[in-house]
């Protein structure tokens, strides 16, 4: 009995582990923004500033956006490290905006969302230009084409995960990570790298490695 026992769980574990592939697989969101609406936001700024807005996170490229004048505009980030959203916050990454997983420290693990491309044009007509995102340059912001979304499936999206380390932004892979593990965390992180449910592509398996970095 203490046999079947053991194997049902295992087989619980392997259905747990392809659900979840599943859903990283089946991403999709029905608006092209991360919130249904602008939600009232603190921007952070450089030298410790921030300001107020009605934001959101443009699901296109995963740029910050905002409302002025009842028009949805994308802002200019030169001078933005993040924006709050009640308890969610987002940091940038590059000219992205990736949700803060965890922190430690100076140290964060970002999860950057965005339109999966590839997919998008496999499932509709092949184009490469999403029309109702479409951006016009006006000077230092942009206005978004404010045109419904009505694409049935949803749009299919991917996540891509970064470490940002005391500033400085660092992809989540083995060949990038590997080299910053702390000298006395290396056997560990290759134990952990070795453990066949641990993967890259995992939140929970990635906050794992916040302890394994300097700070």
């Amino acid at each position: 009995m203490k046999r079947i026992h053991l194997l049902l769980a295992f087989f619980c574990c392997i259905c747990w582990s392809l659900s979840a592939q599943q859903q990283q697989k089946d991403l999709r969101s029905k608006n092209p923004f991360v919130f249904n609406e602008f939600k009232d936001a603190k921007v952070l700024q450089t030298f410790g500033r921030s300001t107020k807005a009605k934001a959101n996170i443009l699901l296109k490229n995963a740029s910050l956006c905002f409302m002025q004048d009842d028009k949805i505009m994308e802002a200019y980030t030169q001078n933005v490290i993040g924006v709050e959203f009640d308890s969610v916050k987002y940091m940038k990454v590059n000219d992205m905006m990736g949700r803060v997983v965890a922190s430690k420290g100076y140290n964060h693990l970002l999860c950057v969302t965005t339109v999966d491309m590839a997919k998008y044009k496999a499932e509709t007509e092949g184009g490469d230009n999403l029309p109702f995102l479409e951006i016009t340059d006006v000077g230092a912001f942009f206005e978004i084409d404010g045109e419904k979304f009505e694409f049935d499936k949803g749009l299919p999206l991917k996540q891509k995960y970064y470490f940002l380390l005391k500033g400085t932004v660092v992809p989540a892979n083995e060949t990038q990570i590997k080299k910053l593990v702390r000298p006395e965390m290396k056997k560990a992180f290759k134990t952990l790298m070795g453990d066949r449910w641990w993967s890259w592509s995992d939140e929970k398996s990635l906050t794992q490695l916040m302890p394994y970095l300097p700070d």
